[in-house]
């Protein structure tokens, strides 16, 4: 049977198939290259590390795809880490590549029809046309990208589902204060990461764009529902304004990255939703794989803390 992270401990030599993610090259004090990088063996993630680098190695170290990797399994800031010393290119005998990517928890058809279901309960013609307009143009993409290269939801169709939790959480709120707009609460939920479809590559080997990189998915995402505004002439309409300012505001602060912060009550409301599933998806991975009566590792969306698991 082939071994998995969870069978080694720290100082442990180590075999492993892995597949290679958010690969990065840099510089240690000395000047010397090496390379940092998640492992993903088809249920745990872990820091992988290359120290002995060179142009062979990188000739054949690609983001994406999956590996034999032999080293050694190390204890890093109480984290575990894989130094890597050999690794080669996994071949289609050896493994199922389907194991090694994740998927939502929901189908893709699912998402859609969930998906679908809360645009057709906009009720504002402007807002339900901009939404209808995007989804139509960015269909396939938008039920199959991740919702992030790491943090949160970084698998296929992650992107959707975030918008799917995010949508259910927002019925609660919704029905407990009926003063704020549903229809900009759904339309502000389905549109406001659709810039990550341009901001990243895929959901394969996602890494970030020259466009991701240089604009980002908040600003790409407000030019987008311009865009489509103007091609349905309603750019000068309140709700595009309101829509845009949505997106803008997201992140809800400056130093999160948003450009603006929320001045509008459904803003303050999208910016707690997103900030809320991002951080328990993100806890839900670690929680779930720490046994009760033990503590995560640290986890990088809450400031690399880690947390207990009561034995109850």
């Amino acid at each position: 049977m082939t071994k998995k992270i969870k069978d080694f401990t720290a100082g442990d030599k180590a075999t492993l198939f892995l597949r290679f993610s958010d690969v990065q090259i840099k510089k240690t004090n000395a000047n010397a290259d090496y390379a940092t990088m998640l492992g993903f063996d088809g249920t745990d993630l872990i820091e992988v590390k290359m120290w002995s680098f060179n142009d062979e190695k990188r000739q054949v170290l690609k983001n994406g795809e999956i590996y034999e990797a032999t080293g050694t399994m190390k204890d890093y800031q109480g984290k575990m880490q894989f130094n890597v010393t050999e690794f080669r290119l996994a071949t289609d005998e050896e493994v199922d590549r389907n194991d090694f990517y994740e998927y939502a928890k929901l189908s893709v058809d699912q998402l859609k029809e969930e998906i679908i279901a809360y645009v057709n309960k906009i009720d504002n013609e402007i807002i339900k046309s901009i939404v209808y307009t995007l989804l139509k143009k960015h269909f396939i993409d938008y039920f199959l990208y991740p919702a992030a290269m790491n943090m949160h939801h970084n698998y296929f169709s992650g992107l959707a589902y975030h918008v799917y939790s995010m949508l259910k959480l927002s019925d609660g709120y919704l029905a407990l204060y009926p003063y704020l707009n549903k229809n900009l609460v759904y339309g502000g939920i389905i549109l406001h990461d659709l810039g990550k479809l341009v901001e990243l590559s895929g959901p394969k080997g996602t890494e970030y764009t020259k466009a991701g990189n240089l604009l980002g998915h908040i600003a790409i995402g407000s030019n987008l529902v311009y865009e489509a505004a103007c091609e349905l002439k309603a750019e000068n309409t309140d709700e595009v304004l309101c829509l845009q300012h949505l997106i803008l505001s997201h992140h809800g602060l400056l130093e999160y990255g948003s450009p603006k912060e929320p001045g509008i009550a459904e803003a303050a409301l999208l910016f707690m939703l997103d900030y809320s599933d991002s951080r328990l998806a993100a806890l839900e991975k670690e929680v779930t794989g720490t046994s009760q009566g033990e503590f995560t590792g640290p986890i990088s969306a809450f400031d690399r803390k880690p947390f207990y698991v009561p034995k109850f």
